[in-house]
Order: C-alpha cells, then structure tokens, then sequence
C-alpha cells in the first residue's frame, strides 16, 4: 500500500500499478531530438547564434589550458597547429595484431579509431580484399573491398620527410636542442643523431616529436573516391564495430586513413603547468637487445615532462605512425530508423557557406539514447557476401547464431579531433544531412603559422569564411561530380539531393 501511496505522489494522474526498489531522480533539463548527441565532438556543440563577431581567444590560454586531460590528448592538441595531421602519442601498432599488420602498422585505406591511450585501434583495410591476412574475421558483411587504390602512381610522398635526428616541437622558438658534445660508440646509429640531445623549454607547455632515424610520409591523391566510398558504407562500418566488433565506439569516431607519416624509431614527449626552467629531457641511443639488431633510443632524463618511446625492434620496418591523415565519418541517426535500404546521395562541401553553417529550425520530441538498439540492428541484416569471398572471412553477427547482442553497452569516452567539430556542426545545422564526412586537410587549411590551435568556435567561423558549398551526388551506385578538382575534402551525404549533369 505504501508501495502505491508514494507511486501516486510521483505521477498523480496514474493508478493500478506499483513500484519496487526505485530512485527517482529529479532532472529539470528539456528533452531534445537534436540527434547530434550522438557525435563523438569533445568539447560540446556549439550552441545556436553563438558564433562571435569578434575574434575568440584560444582555449589555449595558460589560465584556461585543460589540464585535465590525459597525456596523449595533451600531446595531440598541442602538435595539432603543426598542421601535419593527427598526431599519434603512441605510433606503435597494437601487439595483439595480426604479424601481417604489425609488420606494416597503419596504411592507406585502414579504417579504425582513435583511442583513449593515444594510439589507433584498427578495424580493417577497406583496399585490401576480405581475405588478406589483415583483413581476415575482421570485414563487414556486405565488405566491398575499395578497387585499384594501391597504385603507386596515386601515392605522393618523400622516404625522407623527416631527417634523421630531426624533432618535431610545438613551439620552435620556446623548445631548445642541444647536441650531446661526446662522440657515439654505438653500431649504426645515423651520424645526425650522434650521443644524442638536451631539450630544454622556455614556455610552461609543450609537445615534441623526436625522430633519430627520420622518417617517411605517403599521402593518396583521390581523396574524392576514399570520400565517396566512405558515404556510401559508413552506416555498415558503424553497425559492424558496434555489434560484430562489440567494440562501443561513438559516432563520428572512425577514421579512414588516407595519408601517414611513418618512422623505425621515435621518441614523444609532452608537459604542462610547468616552471620554464625545470622542463629537461634528454634522449639518447642504446644498443640492441638482439644480436645485430637495429638501436634502440630512450629518454634516460625527463624532468617536469611525460615521455615515451619506442622502435620496431621485431621487423625493424618504418611500422610506427607519428602522424594521421584522413576522413573522420559522422552519421546522423534518424527517429524511428527500421528499413535497411536507404539511399543516399553525397553532397560535398569544398568551400562552405556561412549560411549553412547557421542554426536551422528543430522539431521538438523524445531525446534519443547514447546507443539504441534500434538504428544498429537494421544494418546487421545478413546479405549475401561478394562471389570471390569464403564465408567464413567475414564477421557474422552474433545473433545469427542465436545470440541475443547487447547493442545497448556502454559508449566510450571520445578522443578530441577538430575534425568532429565540423562533423558536429554540419550534421546539427542541416536537416538534410545523413553522413559528415571531413578530412584533415580542411581544418588544417585554416590554421596559420606559428599559432596555437583555436578553439571550437573559431574554427568554425575559418570554415564559414574560407568555404563555399559544391555539390556531388549519386545514382544507384554511381556518384557524379560538377565541381572542380580542389584541396579541401569536406563533405556530407544528404538523402534529397538530385545530382547535376555532368560537367
């Protein structure tokens, strides 16, 4: 009775009924169906009209740093301005990989996610076919494998990016290298890294890249067709990793890699909310461990700083990723999602419009739960795999077993990406919007020299003056283009728009 008595004070206009061990939680917020809660952008959205007409200072600012944040997002946000790409605090592949991967470690066409440790977990490569030895029990079940890609004439590049002995600091004129004056007695270590060097800081933070053995940089030139193929299968990449996969990534987590820096040998390092004149590191050369083996290098000093470092000490291959490029994929999950046929057509933003980046009106409803059951199971309908494909290569779903899958598990914290601020921005703002498709050339194109990386609000202001809209689109399964080759990537798919005649 009393049961129903305190039921009844809770909700006055119900009866019948009881409630049982229960915590009612008082929550005054205003439920929205915005459904860009579902993208993985750290910090929040911006909200409606609060683009400034006056310059925004720089999250950066020393009184309002993050200082919260781990290591490797320290790391990454402070290299970030060196408009090189993602940077990887860890650029070692996972050793639960398969040999195959690890013997190459991040290439074109892989498509995976940052994670919270600084590194890149690894799905599958969308350019190899599903039974290549990286690809294998990993591909989606409708995996079609993105053709004729790994032309070397496609590929633009240098071996020798990066000199040996060469660093890589977030401030060059605040980061200071010395060379150790005493001479190198080690077999085969470059003669530009010598005993090796003394940083020292003249700022309170900080981010460096060492590279005793320099390294390489390979970029692919059709970034239209990684685009294009990104939209059409970006809702089955997201289905496969969260149900298959069960690996509970957030939207606007994946990452389609279409360009590296890479390296034998490395050294990272980071500080924060440190005295100038404390800041000290020293990284030197050691011998191998393995008979004949390649050096190694470590940090044997690390005052007022964070570091790591690390070597391919098993294949001794340029295996390790210093720096990311690619696509980072953005859905936008519709309401009452239950057919798995959707078409989708591509629009592509290579200049965008400010009025497209202005808030647009929202319906109101129901808010929609960080990880519903409901737009997952759709795309895990099984479909008939590709002729020239074993079965038993691709990832089926649990359920087809008659396994129950728990789509409902919990969703991991998201890894900052400016990226995903466009990705976020362009898929709340347009009603139109379906998939969120930004390459880092984008956000990289409205850095400037020399400064330190702005924040949310300010990027998106750069985008909207330095961007107009072009539009792309497809028909079945063609795609048809009427704009102009150029250097920026930023797209997104829409289901409404008919694409134009061909130029």
């Amino acid at each position: 009775m009393a049961e129903t008595t305190m039921a009844t004070q809770i909700f006055p206009n119900a009866s019948h009924f009881g409630i049982r061990d229960s915590v009612f939680i008082n929550n005054t917020s205003t439920l929205t169906s915005d459904p860009t809660h579902q993208i993985a952008s750290h910090p929040p959205p911006i909200p409606p009209n609060s683009l400034p007409n006056s310059d925004v200072s720089s999250e950066w600012e020393d009184d309002q740093f993050p200082s919260r944040l781990v290591e490797s997002e320290v790391y990454a946000r402070l290299l970030l301005p060196r408009r090189k790409g993602y940077p990887l605090w860890k650029p070692k592949p996972d050793e639960y990989l398969s040999e195959e991967y690890r013997r190459v470690g991040v290439d074109i066409g892989d498509v995976g996610y940052l994670n919270e440790s600084g590194g890149f977990d690894y799905l599958f490569n969308a350019c190899l076919p599903a039974n290549h030895p990286v690809n294998l029990g990993r591909v989606p079940l409708d995996f079609q494998p993105l053709h004729g890609m790994l032309n070397p004439r496609d590929l633009t590049g240098s071996m020798r990016e990066h000199e040996p002995g060469s660093h890589i600091p977030s401030h060059p004129s605040h980061i200071c290298k010395t060379r150790k004056c005493i001479s190198c007695t080690i077999p085969r270590v470059p003669h530009q890294m010598g005993a090796g060097f003394n940083f020292s800081s003249s700022t309170s933070k900080g981010a460096l890249l060492i590279l005793p053995e320099g390294g390489r940089k390979t970029d692919h030139q059709q970034l239209n067709t990684f685009r294009d193929y990104a939209a059409k299968h970006a809702r089955s990449w997201y289905a496969h990793a969260n149900g298959p996969l069960a690996r509970s990534i957030p939207n606007g987590s994946i990452y389609f890699v279409t360009g590296c820096d890479k390296a034998r040998a490395w050294g990272t390092a980071c500080f924060i909310d440190a005295q100038p004149g404390d800041v000290s590191l020293e990284y030197v050369p050691a011998e191998s461990t393995k008979r004949g083996g390649l050096p190694e290098y470590w940090f044997s000093t690390s005052n007022s700083a964070l570091s790591l470092s690390g070597t391919d000490d098993v294949f001794e291959n340029q295996s390790g990723c210093v720096f990311l490029r690619g696509f980072k994929v953005a859905i936008k999950i519709p309401p009452f999602r239950t057919a798995v046929a959707v078409e989708t057509t591509v629009t592509d933003i290579s200049f965008l419009e400010a009025d497209d980046l202005l808030p647009k009106p929202k319906s109101t409803g129901f808010a929609i739960s960080p990880a519903p059951s409901w737009w997952l199971k759709p795309y895990l309908v099984p479909r008939t795999p590709p002729p020239d494909v074993v079965s038993q290569e691709h990832v089926v779903p649990p359920e087809l077993n008659g396994n129950e899958v728990d789509y409902s598990s919990s969703i991991r914290g998201s890894v900052y990406h400016p990226s995903d601020t466009i990705n976020q921005w362009i898929l709340s703002q347009n009603e139109e919007v379906d998939v969120s498709i930004t390459h880092d050339n984008d956000w990289i194109s409205v850095i400037e020299d020399g400064e330190e990386m702005p924040d949310d609000r300010e990027i998106i202001r750069r985008i909207a003056k330095n961007f107009e809209v072009a539009k792309c689109g497809h028909r079945s399964s063609n795609y048809f283009y009427c704009f102009p080759s150029c250097p920026s990537s930023l797209g997104f798919a829409n289901k409404s728009f008919h694409p134009p005649p061909l130029c």
